[in-house]
Protein backbone atom coordinates (compact mmCIF):
# COMPACT_ATOMS: atom_id res chain seq x y z
CA UNK A 1 0.00 0.00 0.00
CA UNK A 2 0.97 3.90 -0.49
CA UNK A 3 1.41 5.82 1.68
CA UNK A 4 -1.81 8.42 2.20
CA UNK A 5 -2.28 11.71 1.94
CA UNK A 6 -4.02 11.89 5.39
CA UNK A 7 -3.27 11.16 8.72
CA UNK A 8 -4.03 7.78 9.78
CA UNK A 9 -6.21 6.46 12.47
CA UNK A 10 -5.91 3.80 15.20
CA UNK A 11 -8.65 2.86 17.61
CA UNK A 12 -6.23 0.63 20.66
CA UNK A 13 -8.37 -0.77 23.35
CA UNK A 14 -7.41 -1.17 26.77
CA UNK A 15 -4.65 1.63 25.93
CA UNK A 16 -4.59 3.66 29.07
CA UNK A 17 -1.81 1.57 30.74
CA UNK A 18 0.50 -1.19 29.98
CA UNK A 19 1.10 -3.33 26.71
CA UNK A 20 -2.17 -1.31 25.34
CA UNK A 21 -0.77 2.02 26.65
CA UNK A 22 2.88 1.64 25.41
CA UNK A 23 1.15 0.82 22.13
CA UNK A 24 -0.55 4.04 22.05
CA UNK A 25 2.17 5.92 22.51
CA UNK A 26 4.34 4.21 20.22
CA UNK A 27 1.69 4.91 17.54
CA UNK A 28 1.58 8.26 17.49
CA UNK A 29 5.10 8.69 17.45
CA UNK A 30 4.83 6.71 13.82
CA UNK A 31 2.53 9.48 12.94
CA UNK A 32 -1.26 8.08 13.96
CA UNK A 33 -4.05 9.51 15.13
CA UNK A 34 -4.73 7.51 17.90
CA UNK A 35 -7.81 6.99 19.92
CA UNK A 36 -8.25 5.23 23.22
CA UNK A 37 -11.06 2.92 24.21
CA UNK A 38 -11.26 1.88 27.75
CA UNK A 39 -14.02 1.36 30.77
CA UNK A 40 -12.13 3.93 33.19
CA UNK A 41 -12.88 7.34 32.99
CA UNK A 42 -10.16 8.78 34.73
CA UNK A 43 -7.85 7.13 33.35
CA UNK A 44 -9.14 7.68 29.55
CA UNK A 45 -8.70 11.86 30.92
CA UNK A 46 -5.28 11.74 31.95
CA UNK A 47 -4.71 10.03 28.16
CA UNK A 48 -6.90 13.08 26.77
CA UNK A 49 -4.70 15.61 28.58
CA UNK A 50 -1.97 14.01 26.76
CA UNK A 51 -3.44 14.66 23.70
CA UNK A 52 -5.10 10.94 22.76
CA UNK A 53 -8.85 11.04 21.25
CA UNK A 54 -10.52 8.91 24.12
CA UNK A 55 -13.73 6.44 23.84
CA UNK A 56 -15.25 5.75 26.97
CA UNK A 57 -16.82 1.81 26.23
CA UNK A 58 -16.88 -1.61 27.63
CA UNK A 59 -15.72 -4.18 25.01
CA UNK A 60 -17.92 -6.68 26.97
CA UNK A 61 -20.95 -4.91 26.01
CA UNK A 62 -22.01 -4.97 22.22
CA UNK A 63 -24.22 -1.94 22.26
CA UNK A 64 -20.98 0.30 24.12
CA UNK A 65 -18.73 -0.88 21.52
CA UNK A 66 -21.35 -0.31 18.72
CA UNK A 67 -21.81 3.35 19.97
CA UNK A 68 -18.21 3.45 20.31
CA UNK A 69 -17.33 2.98 16.72
CA UNK A 70 -19.86 4.98 15.50
CA UNK A 71 -18.27 8.13 17.81
CA UNK A 72 -15.31 7.41 16.17
CA UNK A 73 -16.76 7.40 12.72
CA UNK A 74 -18.36 10.79 13.55
CA UNK A 75 -15.54 12.60 14.64
CA UNK A 76 -12.50 11.01 12.69
CA UNK A 77 -14.22 9.35 9.38
CA UNK A 78 -11.88 7.03 8.89
CA UNK A 79 -10.19 4.02 10.49
CA UNK A 80 -6.96 2.16 9.17
CA UNK A 81 -6.01 0.05 12.18
CA UNK A 82 -7.65 -1.68 14.85
CA UNK A 83 -5.65 -2.77 18.17
CA UNK A 84 -7.65 -4.90 20.92
CA UNK A 85 -5.51 -5.28 23.74
CA UNK A 86 -8.42 -5.31 26.19
CA UNK A 87 -8.49 -8.52 28.12
CA UNK A 88 -9.39 -9.69 31.86
CA UNK A 89 -8.08 -13.00 33.95
CA UNK A 90 -9.69 -14.42 36.76
CA UNK A 91 -7.31 -17.58 37.90
CA UNK A 92 -10.03 -20.38 39.95
CA UNK A 93 -9.17 -23.74 40.27
CA UNK A 94 -10.93 -25.82 37.28
CA UNK A 95 -13.12 -27.55 39.61
CA UNK A 96 -14.69 -24.59 41.35
CA UNK A 97 -15.21 -22.52 38.66
CA UNK A 98 -18.06 -20.60 38.89
CA UNK A 99 -20.46 -19.47 35.95
CA UNK A 100 -19.85 -15.69 36.64
CA UNK A 101 -16.31 -15.88 36.34
CA UNK A 102 -16.51 -18.17 32.86
CA UNK A 103 -19.20 -15.61 31.58
CA UNK A 104 -17.03 -12.62 32.46
CA UNK A 105 -14.09 -13.93 30.81
CA UNK A 106 -15.93 -15.07 27.69
CA UNK A 107 -17.62 -11.79 27.39
CA UNK A 108 -14.66 -9.46 27.62
CA UNK A 109 -12.00 -12.51 26.13
CA UNK A 110 -14.05 -13.72 23.08
CA UNK A 111 -17.23 -11.90 22.54
CA UNK A 112 -15.25 -8.58 23.09
CA UNK A 113 -13.10 -9.33 20.37
CA UNK A 114 -15.23 -10.74 17.99
CA UNK A 115 -17.83 -7.73 18.59
CA UNK A 116 -15.17 -4.66 18.41
CA UNK A 117 -13.46 -6.46 15.32
CA UNK A 118 -16.85 -7.24 13.63
CA UNK A 119 -17.67 -3.00 14.46
CA UNK A 120 -14.72 -1.85 13.25
CA UNK A 121 -14.44 -3.94 9.68
CA UNK A 122 -16.52 -1.43 7.96
CA UNK A 123 -14.74 0.85 8.64
CA UNK A 124 -11.59 -0.75 7.42
CA UNK A 125 -13.47 -1.98 4.17
CA UNK A 126 -13.19 1.56 2.68
CA UNK A 127 -9.43 1.79 2.46
CA UNK A 128 -8.16 -1.23 3.41
CA UNK A 129 -5.82 -1.73 6.53
CA UNK A 130 -4.76 -3.99 9.40
CA UNK A 131 -6.19 -5.88 12.77
CA UNK A 132 -3.96 -6.89 15.49
CA UNK A 133 -5.77 -8.95 18.24
CA UNK A 134 -4.23 -10.41 21.85
CA UNK A 135 -4.62 -13.74 21.97
CA UNK A 136 -1.92 -15.02 25.19
CA UNK A 137 1.30 -17.49 25.60
CA UNK A 138 -1.20 -19.19 28.19
CA UNK A 139 -3.17 -20.45 25.25
CA UNK A 140 0.13 -22.70 24.55
CA UNK A 141 1.37 -23.14 27.91
CA UNK A 142 -1.24 -23.40 30.86
CA UNK A 143 -0.82 -22.56 34.03
CA UNK A 144 -3.08 -23.96 36.83
CA UNK A 145 -6.19 -21.76 37.34
CA UNK A 146 -6.29 -20.35 34.05
CA UNK A 147 -8.07 -22.95 31.83
CA UNK A 148 -11.13 -20.02 30.96
CA UNK A 149 -8.55 -17.53 30.35
CA UNK A 150 -7.00 -20.06 28.24
CA UNK A 151 -10.00 -21.31 26.31
CA UNK A 152 -10.92 -17.92 25.64
CA UNK A 153 -7.62 -16.89 24.28
CA UNK A 154 -7.26 -19.96 21.89
CA UNK A 155 -10.77 -19.14 20.20
CA UNK A 156 -9.38 -15.66 19.98
CA UNK A 157 -6.21 -16.91 18.19
CA UNK A 158 -9.40 -19.16 15.67
CA UNK A 159 -11.39 -16.67 14.79
CA UNK A 160 -8.02 -14.09 13.96
CA UNK A 161 -7.26 -16.77 11.19
CA UNK A 162 -10.76 -17.46 9.93
CA UNK A 163 -11.04 -13.48 9.81
CA UNK A 164 -7.67 -13.29 7.75
CA UNK A 165 -8.84 -15.35 5.29
CA UNK A 166 -12.54 -14.10 5.07
CA UNK A 167 -11.29 -10.10 4.58
CA UNK A 168 -7.79 -10.59 2.60
CA UNK A 169 -10.42 -10.25 -0.64
CA UNK A 170 -10.92 -6.26 1.20
CA UNK A 171 -6.90 -5.63 1.89
CA UNK A 172 -7.59 -5.84 5.07
CA UNK A 173 -4.80 -8.13 7.30
CA UNK A 174 -5.36 -9.49 10.80
CA UNK A 175 -2.37 -11.09 12.79
CA UNK A 176 -2.41 -11.99 16.74
CA UNK A 177 -0.03 -11.51 19.45
CA UNK A 178 0.35 -14.16 21.88
CA UNK A 179 2.64 -12.60 24.25
CA UNK A 180 3.97 -14.51 27.58
CA UNK A 181 4.57 -12.78 31.01
CA UNK A 182 4.61 -9.14 30.29
CA UNK A 183 4.71 -6.42 33.24
CA UNK A 184 0.90 -5.04 33.29
CA UNK A 185 -2.12 -4.64 35.41
CA UNK A 186 -3.63 -7.65 34.54
CA UNK A 187 -3.32 -9.62 36.93
CA UNK A 188 -3.00 -7.00 39.66
CA UNK A 189 -6.68 -5.91 38.17
CA UNK A 190 -7.82 -9.30 38.97
CA UNK A 191 -6.82 -9.60 42.41
CA UNK A 192 -3.44 -10.19 42.98
CA UNK A 193 -1.08 -8.59 45.48
CA UNK A 194 1.62 -6.30 43.95
CA UNK A 195 4.72 -8.23 45.58
CA UNK A 196 3.40 -11.44 44.94
CA UNK A 197 3.04 -9.90 41.22
CA UNK A 198 6.11 -9.25 41.53
CA UNK A 199 7.73 -12.21 42.78
CA UNK A 200 6.20 -13.86 39.97
CA UNK A 201 8.07 -11.65 37.66
CA UNK A 202 11.15 -12.68 39.09
CA UNK A 203 10.57 -16.02 39.29
CA UNK A 204 9.13 -16.67 35.84
CA UNK A 205 11.75 -14.28 33.98
CA UNK A 206 14.00 -16.88 35.30
CA UNK A 207 12.70 -19.65 33.87
CA UNK A 208 12.58 -17.81 30.36
CA UNK A 209 15.18 -18.53 27.72
CA UNK A 210 16.30 -15.03 27.65
CA UNK A 211 15.72 -14.59 31.32
CA UNK A 212 13.30 -11.94 32.22
CA UNK A 213 10.01 -11.64 31.26
CA UNK A 214 8.51 -8.81 29.16
CA UNK A 215 7.99 -4.94 28.92
CA UNK A 216 5.38 -3.14 27.45
CA UNK A 217 7.97 -1.97 24.93
CA UNK A 218 8.41 -5.80 24.11
CA UNK A 219 5.43 -6.00 22.29
CA UNK A 220 4.45 -2.59 21.32
CA UNK A 221 7.60 -2.48 18.60
CA UNK A 222 5.51 -5.84 16.98
CA UNK A 223 2.41 -4.39 17.01
CA UNK A 224 4.03 -1.01 15.64
CA UNK A 225 5.22 -3.09 12.37
CA UNK A 226 2.38 -5.25 11.73
CA UNK A 227 0.09 -2.27 10.99
CA UNK A 228 2.54 -0.42 8.86
CA UNK A 229 3.30 -1.00 5.22
CA UNK A 230 6.28 -2.82 6.19
CA UNK A 231 4.18 -6.38 7.20
CA UNK A 232 1.97 -5.50 4.11
CA UNK A 233 2.40 -9.47 3.47
CA UNK A 234 1.62 -10.62 6.73
CA UNK A 235 -1.57 -11.99 7.91
CA UNK A 236 -3.56 -14.86 9.88
CA UNK A 237 -0.24 -15.30 11.71
CA UNK A 238 -0.32 -15.86 15.66
CA UNK A 239 2.92 -14.53 16.15
CA UNK A 240 4.83 -15.49 20.11
CA UNK A 241 6.26 -12.39 22.19
CA UNK A 242 7.85 -14.54 24.78
CA UNK A 243 11.48 -14.57 25.67
CA UNK A 244 11.33 -18.15 24.15
CA UNK A 245 9.11 -19.35 26.79
CA UNK A 246 7.32 -21.67 23.95
CA UNK A 247 10.94 -23.35 23.55
CA UNK A 248 10.40 -24.90 27.43
CA UNK A 249 11.12 -23.40 30.41
CA UNK A 250 14.63 -23.23 31.58
CA UNK A 251 15.57 -25.61 34.13
CA UNK A 252 17.78 -24.23 37.02
CA UNK A 253 20.77 -26.52 38.14
CA UNK A 254 22.25 -26.33 41.96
Amino acid sequence: MTQPDRQRSVLVTGGTSGIGRAIAEGLRIDGYRVGVMARREAALRAMETDGFDIYQGDVGDLPSVTATVARLEQRVGMLDALVHCAAIIESEPADRLTTESIMRQIEINLLGTMWINRAAIPLLKRNGGSIVNFSSGIAHRPIAGTAVYAATKAAVEGFGRALAFELGAFKIRVNTIAPALVRSDIWTASGMAPEIYDRMLAAKGAEYPLGRTGEPEDVSEIVRFLISDKASWITGAVIPVDGGSTLGLVKKHA
